[in-house]
């Protein structure tokens, strides 16, 4: 719902706020006010192009804002947007003299696109030139897909289905433009997977390993002459353990003279002690030492397929390993799909046949459930003073799956008698978009009930009982739906629960437009005004506006229901 919109410098407006409710505000004004005007300054903060003409003269920018209420609806959208989803939307558009301008949804900037998207959820603008939407073929899909709760779940039924008969399609499709490039790959990750197999890795650190036991057998002899030369060192005539033994025996003879000889002789036996042992280590490795040309080969060998295998697959043989496994299952899906082809065909001709039998289902629902929509539409449009139109919906049978479900969707119409039924396109004019617009909405409310509706003078080319019908339709739709609603008729601004004048004058040599909200007894003057065409009205005047509102706002709703 808009709360309140602000528009500053736009036009002939220089500085305006109107605050806005729920149900029915009316905007009403002397032609050439600038009634106009506010529906271009709310279309273009919903994202329409804008002009540097329309910034008012002596200006240097233009501004609008609106502030909308949040809906949950809208969250994906908004966080998509970078926005946070608060409780209320606020939207800012400028624009400067030089024709660059910023636009914003919640303080975070934003490109015309987003708005024009974001602007499209909160409001739907009804100009007699803007219609794009109501006329399209999806739209007339959406509209009879959801007048029946049966039929919205048959439809959606048909969505799943032929989005799984789809990604058949496309997988078979994908199978014939690369089935040999597929063969090539099978061949490529067979080879790959016995090339890994073969080697038969052990555990992930077996390269370690062999790297390990290569470093000693590669240097065999150098380890063999430095070991021997170690142990001569130590155990040699003059060695380091003769040296030890001989100099602790004589520092032990001593401690009679001083006992702190006691202390060092400790240190040397300890020292001779390691040495001792670092013997025996050296001499058992000696003796266990043992070197295997053919072992030597073997590593060799086994470090070239490992050193190989981590190049190409690595680096390491964990990543080797997990390689495997990926090409294992990338492998058997390829195998799969080249080789299991007949199963997947088997199941793409059962899913079509499926696909076609549910499209005729829905298509049976659509004819009856739509058929009643458009009988409830005529017979509301033939309330709006459009006595001989006529609605009907329009379908053909899709001969393979089809995402709408059917080949051609659209509503027929006739607005007079005797003229045959062509797609609304192509037949209703601006005015008779608009009623038909309005018949839908009150009809189908429950759709909208998240977006403010905005007609555009949706009464012209009516009066009396017509127009007064025409009100009614609107009251009824404003109960559950926020309208908005420029009008030059005194029957449809006398539905009103909130009443703008808009009132154009000239302040310091400069004309400018001013939006006043009217209280209820002004609100009663200015539907005589509409009446009688004097101001201020006469009596007469003024009790035929408080009759007329009294008859809008009776129990007489207008109420149409699908049948």
């Amino acid at each position: 719902m808009l709360q309140s919109l602000h528009i500053m410098n736009f036009a002939i407006i220089e500085d305006t706020w109107i605050d806005l409710g729920p149900g029915a505000t009316v905007f009403t004004g002397e032609t050439g006010s600038g009634k106009s005007i506010l529906m271009d300054a709310l279309a273009i903060l919903l994202g329409r192009r804008a002009s540097v003409d329309l910034i008012r003269s002596g200006k240097d920018f233009f501004r609008v804002e609106g502030v909308f209420s949040s809906d949950p609806s809208l969250t994906p959208l908004l966080e998509e947007m970078g926005v946070d989803g608060e409780e209320e939307i606020i939207i800012s558009r400028k624009m400067n003299r030089n024709g660059r301008g910023i636009c914003t949804v919640n303080g975070a900037l934003c490109t015309v696109k987003q708005l024009e998207k974001l602007g499209s959820r909160l409001v739907r603008l009804h100009e007699q030139n803007d219609n794009a939407e109501l006329l399209s073929a999806e739209f007339c899909r959406y509209l009879v897909d959801h007048s029946d709760e049966t039929l919205r779940r048959a439809w959606e039924d048909y969505a799943a289905l032929f989005a799984k008969w789809k990604a058949l399609r496309d997988s078979l499709e994908q199978f014939r433009e690369k089935k040999q490039e597929r063969e090539r790959r099978l061949d490529i990750l067979q080879w790959e997977i016995e090339q890994i197999e073969r080697a038969n890795i052990e555990e992930p650190e077996e390269d370690e390993a062999v790297r390990s036991r290569l470093s000693v057998l590669e240097n065999h002899e150098k380890i063999y002459v430095e070991l021997h030369r170690a142990l001569d060192l130590l155990t040699g005539d003059a060695g380091v353990q003769s040296g030890l033994a001989d100099a602790s025996g004589r520092v032990s003879g001593l401690v009679k003279y001083d006992p702190a000889f006691g202390q060092i002789d400790g240190g040397l036996r300890n020292a001779l002690y390691a040495v001792e042992d670092a013997i025996s280590d050296l001499e058992s490795y000696a003796d266990s030492a043992e070197f295997s040309e053919e072992e030597l080969a073997v590593l060799q060998e086994r470090d070239d397929t490992l050193t190989q295998l981590k190049s190409k697959y690595g680096p390491s043989l964990s990543d080797v390993l997990d390689y495997w496994k990926k090409a294992q299952d990338e492998y058997e899906t390829l195998h799969e799909q080249v080789y299991d082809n007949g199963r997947m065909q088997e199941e793409f001709q059962r899913l079509t046949k499926d696909v076609m039998e549910k499209s005729r289902v829905l298509n049976g629902l659509r004819r009856e459930k739509g058929g009643a929509l458009c009988r409830a539409i005529t017979e509301a449009l033939r309330e709006m003073n459009m006595e001989h139109a006529v609605l009907e919906l329009h379908l053909e049978e899709a001969e393979a799956p089809a995402s709408s479900g059917a080949a051609a969707m659209d509503f027929y119409f006739s607005a007079n008698p005797g003229e045959p039924l062509r797609p609304m396109r192509q037949t209703a004019s601006g005015g008779e978009i608009s009623r038909i617009s309005l018949a839908i909405e009150d009809i189908m409310a429950h759709l909208f009930s998240c977006q403010t509706l905005v007609f555009d003078e949706i009464d012209t080319g009516i009066s009396g009982g017509a127009a007064l019908r025409v009100a009614k339709k609107i009251r009824h739709l404003s109960q559950s739906v926020q309208v908005l609603c420029i009008t030059h008729m005194p029957q449809t601004a006398s539905m009103a629960d909130a009443h703008y004048s808009i009132r154009k004058m000239v302040a310091e040599g400069h004309t400018l437009t001013k939006a006043v909200l009217l209280s209820e007894e002004e609100h009663i003057q200015d539907i005589a005004w509409m009446i009688s065409g004097n101001r201020p009205p006469n009596e007469s005047a003024v009790q035929s506006a408080r009759e007329l509102r009294a008859a809008v706002h009776g129990n007489d709703s207008g109420d149409r229901k699908v049948k």
